[in-house]
């Protein structure tokens, strides 16, 4: 049976686990920010409005809970690297 070098570039799956959550926030982060962005501008724009004051409010919510899982991604991935590298 012939062996097969491993065409990635990673040495282990964690590595690559990781390289790839840590692309992800990299992409997600500033889409994250335009929403809390926008999510101000609909504010000032919807000049006392209830129905664009709630949908500024619900963008800005979706906004944060983006935030809050890119900052939840980056401790599971601590996690899953020191669970993986432990075996």
């Amino acid at each position: 049976m012939e062996n097969f070098d491993n065409p990635l570039t990673f040495p282990s799956i964690s590595d690559l686990l990781v390289a790839v959550l840590n692309v992800m926030i990299v992409i997600a982060t500033p889409i994250v920010v335009f929403f809390i962005i926008y999510a101000g501008f609909m504010y000032v724009t919807a000049k006392g409005k209830a129905e664009q004051i709630q949908q500024a409010s619900r963008a800005l919510t979706y906004g944060v809970i983006g935030g809050v899982i890119i900052i939840g991604s980056i401790a599971i991935t601590q996690i899953v690297q020191n669970v993986v590298n432990s075996f």
